[in-house]
């Protein structure tokens, strides 16, 4: 695999030019560039705030409960500590694009919570799942907003750019972390990645339980958020609807999905689920999402 520009850490250092193939001495080279790795509390650092003010998402009202569980996530995040540059990546994104940099803040609450909910039966740590979520995105940083917020279908060019994002965040993560990547890299370089081979960049089955969690989380908000691409979000239903679909498929984590399911409900949260025959919510009209365009 190759990256189409040269790629920069966020302190302006040259991690792969233009055309290299990374291999895996060049990803261990580029971990050895970082020296020793700063790590830094956020309990009282601006993001601390964007965190806590994110469980106030309205799309989100009816999963985020109850009060106890925020609590846990809320002191998750109290004890979490960072590379000092990915925080400074952070604040890049949320300058660059502020949907991306909600985003991963979004993918980081929820994929608590499901840690939470799974922390006996499939071992999530919360407070791993917070971290790797906040990093899952970096790559995206790096892509031209004119792909990312483009309202018509992109080409096929655009789309080997975009797809691109998970292979310059397992890049920039093996910079940060430095010879520590092995812990929290994969976060990005396969939540796109499906249980089915269909993902990208690889097209490989077999993936981490942590970026499963995140590949799920991540397509909920997607599919619900406001994107130029489309003329409005998909329902919380018939965003649900369509990642049960593709778990059926083998693409997603059933189990995970059901969890989501079970905390869309309104009236009767946390009541055993039975899947049956059912009609299913439909997506927005005008959608261009995934479709690539003729030329």
């Amino acid at each position: 695999m190759r990256l189409e520009k040269d790629l920069y850490a966020i302190d302006k250092k040259l991690l792969v030019k233009a055309g290299n193939k990374i291999t895996r001495k060049v990803l261990n080279e580029v971990a050895g560039l970082s020296g020793k790795v700063h790590y830094v509390p956020i309990k009282d650092k601006w993001i601390m705030k964007d965190l806590i003010q994110t469980f106030k998402d309205k799309r989100y009202a009816h999963i985020l409960y109850p009060p106890e569980t925020n609590k846990k996530i809320i002191r998750s995040i109290h004890h979490m500590k960072m590379p000092e540059k990915i925080l400074s990546e952070l604040a890049f994104m949320k300058k660059l694009s502020p949907y991306t940099y909600h985003h991963v803040l979004v993918i980081a609450i929820l994929a608590a919570k499901i840690s939470f909910d799974h922390s006996i039966k499939s071992r999530f740590a919360a407070d791993k799942a917070l971290l790797l979520s906040l990093f899952h995105d970096l790559g995206k940083s790096r892509i031209p907003l004119s792909i990312l917020d483009k309202p018509t279908p992109i080409t096929l060019y655009e789309r080997e750019i975009l797809s691109s994002h998970p292979l310059i965040g397992y890049v920039l993560l093996h910079y940060y972390f430095g010879h520590n990547h092995k812990n929290y890299s994969f976060s990005s370089f396969q939540h796109h990645e499906r249980l089915d081979g269909s993902g990208y960049p690889l097209g490989i089955k077999t993936l981490n339980k942590y970026s499963q969690l995140i590949g799920v989380v991540d397509a909920l908000d997607a599919l619900i958020s406001e994107r130029p691409y489309r003329s409005k979000p998909f329902s919380l239903r018939a965003a649900i609807d369509l990642l049960l679909e593709e778990a059926e498929k083998g693409r997603f984590n059933k189990s995970l999905v059901r969890t989501l399911i079970v905390y869309s409900r309104k009236k009767t949260p946390g009541t055993k689920i039975i899947i049956g025959e059912r009609g299913r919510d439909k997506a927005p009209v005008d959608n261009s999402y995934g479709k690539t365009a003729s030329s």
